[in-house]
């Protein structure tokens, strides 16, 4: 085998146990809390720092079922749309997300 191939074949393995060592659960809440943030600062206020958005609202998820839950709509609904419909449509479900984020 090439370097470059053991390179990429090792970065392969560590990459899978990564994701296998975090829950599926965890791996979606961050997915759904980084989107909910970047989201946020791109249709809404770019003053929003969504690193930190994002940490708050994970352990938020983490400590309150409901929090999950009701961050988990506000992904489903800015999921695919413009930032007037983000604005318009998810605002409501979202901006408390954010609101308690930071």
């Amino acid at each position: 085998m090439t370097i470059r191939t053991t390179f990429g074949l090792s970065a392969l393995l560590i990459a899978i146990g990564a994701f296998a060592s975090v829950g599926c659960g965890e791996a979606e809440r961050t997915y759904d809390c980084a989107r909910i943030c970047t989201r946020y600062a791109e249709c809404i206020d770019d003053g929003v720092d969504t690193v930190e958005c994002t940490d708050r609202c994970e352990d938020q998820g983490q400590e309150d079922p409901d929090f999950a839950e009701r961050a988990d709509d506000c992904e489903t609904c800015i999921d695919d749309e413009s930032c007037s419909a983000v604005t318009v449509e998810c605002a409501t479900s979202c901006a408390w997300v954010v609101a308690e984020s930071t």
